[in-house]
């Protein structure tokens, strides 16, 4: 079994995550028992309010936001963390499709600026959309031109049995209402799973400066970024 040098726990939705590392390199899931040096977990400390400088000492803190109310875990800053450390200097915004919810972050300078939170996710979910392959991108287009009728839409949508309608029709809407912070702007799509593609469907449908990334690399790229900090101080 490989020794690693340290460990990064973090809590995700209720399960829990565990990386191991030797320096600064990711070297796979580190099973109950491994052996390390050090145990760092995250998610320990108190959160902060936007705007908060992403990476921060271990084990950080969720950042809250009082208009619109909003909270983003650790697990979803552990990744804009990543992102900070692997794209340097990035300026824009990053959708960071993480558990039951999907959050879309203005950065600048290393800073969480401001954020908007959404239940797209959770909704597909209910919906027995989440598995779809793809988003219908003509039922994104109708909701995005007309997010007022999205209850409807996806009534007929689930009467059709058709996945790949409804998650488009929750991402028409979800796109409508996050417009001022994508349009014209430099884009970063944090995903895994099914949904990474059907967001990532969507956004290449509005012509979007995409980049995209992987979750789970992107937390481990952050629990690397908020160590390196630790020993800094």
């Amino acid at each position: 079994m490989t020794k690693f040098d340290w460990i990064g726990v973090v809590e995700d939705h209720g399960s829990r995550l565990a990386w191991g590392f030797v320096g600064n390199s990711a070297e796979g899931e580190a099973p109950v028992g491994a052996d390390a040096a050090r145990l760092v977990t995250f998610g320990g400390a108190a959160s902060q309010p936007v705007p908060a400088k992403i990476t921060a000492t271990a084990p950080g803190g969720a950042l809250t936001q009082t208009q619109p109310l909003g909270l983003l875990p650790i697990t979803s800053r552990l990744a804009l963390a990543g992102l900070c450390r692997t794209i340097k200097d990035f300026d824009g915004v990053a959708c960071v499709v993480d558990g039951d919810q999907s959050h879309w972050v203005q950065i600048s300078a290393d800073e969480a600026v401001s954020f908007q939170s959404y239940l797209t996710p959770t909704l597909a979910r209910g919906l027995n959309a989440a598995e779809a392959a793809t988003a219908d991108i003509d039922a994104l287009s109708d909701t995005l031109s007309r997010p007022e009728r999205l209850a409807t839409q996806l009534s007929s949508a689930q009467l059709a049995e058709d996945p790949s309608a409804t998650i488009g029709h929750l991402l028409g809407a979800e796109l409508s209402a996050t417009r001022p912070y994508w349009l014209g702007q430099r884009v970063a799509l944090i995903a895994a799973g099914p949904l990474a593609k059907a967001y990532a469907a969507a956004f290449t449908s509005q012509h979007l400066m995409v980049e995209q990334r992987d979750l789970r690399q992107l937390q481990q790229q952050g629990m690397i970024a908020f160590n390196s900090q630790d020993e800094a101080v």
